[in-house]
């Protein structure tokens, strides 16, 4: 029988259950009316079997067992609690008068019980033991509802992340599929489904993954190497849709073991077939280009020599005819041959300039080059310039950088001769040489003290053949800086003018550096 809970529990759980196993009603009683006050559950039992069915329908935290008891004792009672899985744990008091051998005592305990308790009781003692073990069940619970809760918090969680992790996959048009190592699919995403045209309600047993690849024998190559590798990524292969269409694929396949021994195929799959289409159509259009630049360039290489050509017969005839019949033209006869030879030599000069920018690109740029030493060659090359202007050139400190020096050379030639070129006649012309480290780039500024160029050309002029003055004022064919920004640009740098606050502009250009172990290296 079951005796009503003597106090409420303080929360909602219900109060710990004490199972009180005796022959003997009186002696019961006794038990308890000790135990009177205790937040628990008593539960009495007459007999032995008694006691096996109260163990079968709830979980106590403690029994109190009476050991001399017809027909089951106490240890035969003891013996087949500890033999069920859900109570061999569970604590158990004997509770007896024989107090006359050890040997008595000591097979109690080899049956597994926590305590001995002689009659008569002492009720302070019984009270103290059984609180110990009711305080000990409690906290057990706590713990195992607590693990509970963390395990299914973590098991809604791994659902949560599955969950949008297969979202992520669809999304992304990645299929997920798992298959025996025979060829059977198991499961499938509806990315794979659609991937492979395949009906949303389509029987995955009856799929076989052979009927993917265009050659069968390739999967049992796949097979083979998942058994001697356990995984493989495949970059591009080709496989075959349900209708027969073939389309390009990344895959990625694990060979799993699972619990049972059983093994299966997992895998990724993502159809590249338009990123393939994409890659094959830039190489071809790459090839088609290299093929064009070399045309032109063989191209540019044959006009230039075949223009320059009749253009060396026109100035030479033209000086030819000014020596012999100048005293038979009359002046406005003397001009016209004058201008025509002038533009003879304008069209040889364009001719050489348009073919120096297009043999550039085949500059080596990874060289180490000290932009001092280059500077100073290009100021050698325009020594002329610098005499007759008497312009003052102000050199700070360059770094070394990575580049063409021929290609760089040319650069800076022709930013200082603009710089001496395009001068004020009332002030004696300045040009000042810097750079400026920013990141890992270098920044070279050329700064001067002309005429300057407005904010709204600034960008024109580096195109070809762009002129802001006529030929009268300056001459040149408007190609030079046009050179500048497509050798910068080769190197991966940048070419800008900013204006300067006292007049003039600046010119400045970015050059990638060099890591600082080859700076050593440089002879």
């Amino acid at each position: 029988m079951v005796s009503p809970r003597r106090d409420p529990p303080p929360t909602g759980i219900q109060a710990p259950a004490v199972l009180l196993v005796d022959d003997r009603p009186d002696k019961l009683e006794a038990l308890k009316a000790v135990l009177t006050g205790l937040d628990l559950t008593l539960v009495t039992a007459a007999s032995g079997k008694e006691a096996l069915r109260h163990l079968l329908a709830g979980e106590f935290a403690v029994i109190l067992l009476d050991v001399n008891m017809p027909v089951m004792d106490g240890f035969e009672t003891a013996a087949l609690i500890r033999a069920r899985r859900s109570s061999e744990h569970t604590p158990i008091i004997f509770v007896t008068g024989i107090n006359d051998t050890d040997t008595h005592v000591s097979r109690g305990y080899s049956l597994g019980a926590v305590d001995y308790i002689f009659t008569p009781v002492i009720p302070e003692v019984l009270r103290t033991k059984v609180s110990v073990f009711i305080d000990l069940f409690r906290k057990n619970r706590e713990l195992r509802a607590h693990a509970e809760s963390l395990a299914s918090k973590a098991e809604q969680r791994a659902a949560t992340l599955e969950s949008r992790l297969a979202a992520l996959l669809n999304r992304l048009n990645v299929g997920v599929f798992r298959c025996t190592v025979e060829g059977r699919l198991l499961t499938a995403n509806p990315s794979f489904l659609r991937m492979m045209g395949l009906h949303p309600s389509v029987d995955f047993k009856a799929i076989d993954m052979a009927t993917f690849y265009p050659n069968p024998a390739d999967r049992a190559d796949l097979v083979a190497r998942l058994e001697k590798y356990g995984q493989i990524h495949e970059q591009h292969v080709q496989q075959r849709r349900a209708d027969g269409t073939l389309i390009w694929a990344s895959v990625s396949k694990t060979l799993t073991l699972a619990e049972t021994g059983e093994r299966f195929i997992d895998g990724l799959i993502e159809d590249i077939t338009l990123r393939k289409q994409a890659e094959e159509t830039l190489i071809t259009k790459s090839e088609e280009l290299s093929r064009s630049n070399a045309e032109l360039e063989q191209f540019a290489y044959i006009a230039s020599h075949d223009l320059q050509e009749p253009l060396r017969m026109i100035s030479s005839y033209s000086t030819l005819v000014a020596s012999r019949y100048a005293d038979r033209l009359d002046e406005r006869g003397r001009h016209y041959l004058a201008e025509v030879a002038d533009g003879a030599t304008r069209m040889q000069r364009m001719i050489r300039d348009v073919l120096s920018y297009s043999q550039i690109g085949h500059a080596d740029s990874t060289s180490m080059v000290d932009c001092r030493d280059v500077m100073e060659r290009a100021l050698f090359n325009l020594q002329g310039a610098i005499s007759e202007s008497g312009a003052q050139i102000v050199i700070g400190e360059l770094p070394v950088v990575q580049g063409d020096p021929v290609m760089l050379g040319q650069v800076f030639q022709n930013l200082i001769a603009n710089s001496i070129k395009f001068r004020r006649l009332e002030v004696t012309p300045r040009v000042s040489i810097s750079s400026l480290k920013e990141g890992d780039s270098w920044w070279i500024l050329i700064s001067d003290n002309g005429i300057g160029i407005q904010p709204e050309h600034r960008e024109r002029v580096f195109g070809v053949f762009q002129r802001l003055h006529s030929r009268d004022a300056y001459e040149g064919t408007g190609i030079g800086l046009a050179v500048c920004r497509k050798v910068i640009q080769r190197h991966g740098g940048r070419i800008q003018i900013d204006g300067n606050e006292s007049g003039g502009s600046t010119f400045r250009f970015s050059l990638r550096t060099i890591p600082h172990s080859q700076v050593s290296e440089l002879p």
